[in-house]
This record gives structure tokens, sequence and C-alpha cells, in this order.
């Protein structure tokens, strides 16, 4: 929390139920998940009016940079007039030291660590649902509409969580991949000037 810029305004909600619900209890702990995440959005575009939201899930690592890397998509590409991108993300498991800071690339949705813009709340929330993966219809729907979800080359965010609801990394391979191999630069990255680039993978 103290790498969070004081004039970002922060909403921290436990993976639990923001109510007393029975269909989080004999379904899964997906219910729960699913209606916090849209409880965060709908709290900070419904309610807050902000412009953009950052999500970013207790079982990520953020870098250094992470919430500058943010503000820095927001600008250059959420808030463009007539953009087709959806969402931005952090989470790379094929970054290396030699990845490049400022490209970024289309791939499906995840939810590991990502932004969105106001602009686009009324089509995400069209698309939710409280008992399947909301983010893998979200990866689908998203595709079919036309919509783009990038990720960086260099990642954001490093995923500690490897056995949850949607994640059970168990082969050694994989976790070294996750815990080892994976980069994210602890170093601070300068913005001013620069711009996205953009790559098709």
């Amino acid at each position: 929390l103290l790498s969070i810029p004081p004039h970002i305004r922060t909403l921290i909600l436990s993976h639990t139920p923001p109510y007393f619900s029975l269909p989080r209890y004999v379904d899964s702990n997906e219910y729960a998940t699913s209606a916090n995440v849209k409880f965060l959005l709908e709290f900070a575009f419904e309610y807050m009016l902000a412009d953009g939201a950052i999500l970013l899930e207790s079982d990520l690592i953020p870098s250094v940079d992470f919430y500058r890397y943010h503000q820095w998509t927001y600008r250059n590409l959420l808030a463009v007039n007539n953009s087709k991108i959806l969402s931005i993300h952090s989470f790379n498991l094929y970054s290396t030291n030699s990845s490049d800071p400022y490209t970024l690339f289309p791939r499906g949705f995840d939810s590991w660590g990502w932004s969105t813009a106001r602009t686009r709340w009324l089509w995400l929330k069209a698309q939710w649902t409280k008992y399947n993966n909301w983010d893998s219809i979200v990866s689908r729907t998203a595709k079919r509409d036309g919509w783009l979800c990038m990720l960086p080359k260099l990642s954001r965010t490093r995923m500690i969580g490897l056995q949850g609801i949607n994640v059970n990394v168990r082969e050694e391979s994989e976790k070294r991949q996750f815990e080892e191999k994976m980069y994210m630069s602890d170093k601070r990255i300068e913005y001013n000037g620069k711009r996205p680039i953009i790559v098709s993978s």
C-alpha cells in the first residue's frame, strides 16, 4: 500500500461476500469473487464516478511502477476517442529482463491486475455472471464484439497464488516459470514523453 500514489483513491475488499449469501456457501468461492469484482467496479464508476479503475487481487505482487504504468496506459490507450481497447493488463508469464517496458500486445482477458475505463463499464456489466468464470466470459464476448485486451511485454505483477479457485499449479517446471523464470523489474520506469508500442504478439 505504501507504493500507491496519494492521489489514487483506494478501496480494499476482502475475498468474502460483501453480503450474507447462501449461494456463496452452496456453490463455490467463485460466486464471492465475481460479486466482489463487480461491486468494486460499480463503486468506482457509479458511486465515485471515477474515469478509470485498477483492480489488483491479493495474490499478486505489483511492480514498483504498477500504478504509474496503469495511469500511463489509461492516458494513452483507454482515454483515446473511439479506442477499441477494453482493458489494460499487468501479467505476462513469459516476461524476461529484455522485455520492452513500453510494448503491449492483444490477448485474452485475465484478472491478474488490470484496469479499464468508465466508458467500458456498461458493456462489461452486461457480460457479468455470478456462477461461471466471469473473466472467461468477458474474454470470449470481448473478442466477439471487437474489443482488445492489452498485455505488457514486461510483466507488472507476479502471481503468488498458485493454488486457488481457477489456478492449480502443481508441476515443478510450471512453478519455476511463475516463481523464478518470469521477470518483473524492480526499477522505476520513466514514462514521460513515451508512447505505447502496440505489436501483434
